[in-house]
């Protein structure tokens, strides 16, 4: 039986962040030719899938020092609201 941890991230200022790292994440024309809708998608995603290398290298490592042997799987899921559950 496995246990499933959600992290909803909706990233809130997505120009902010492409003018930050024009190039880096998101590439260079985004914030000229992309609407807000896909700018915001597109930072969401770049978010997302940072996250998640970060947790790939540290979570097992984490884990080890506990000594717990775990199967992990990382996924991202597109196009979640945020409100749909109650908290």
């Amino acid at each position: 039986m496995a246990i499933r941890v959600t992290i909803d991230i909706e990233v809130t200022n997505p120009e902010e962040v492409i003018k930050a790292h024009r190039g880096q994440i998101i590439g260079i024309l985004s914030d000229v030719v992309l609407g807000k809708a896909s700018k915001q998608k597109k930072v969401n995603l770049a978010v997302a899938s940072e996250f998640i290398n970060v947790l790939k290298d540290e979570l097992p490592r984490e884990l080890a020092k506990e000594m717990v042997n775990a199967k992990i799987k990382y996924s991202i899921q597109e196009n979640i609201s945020m409100y749909d559950e109650e908290e």
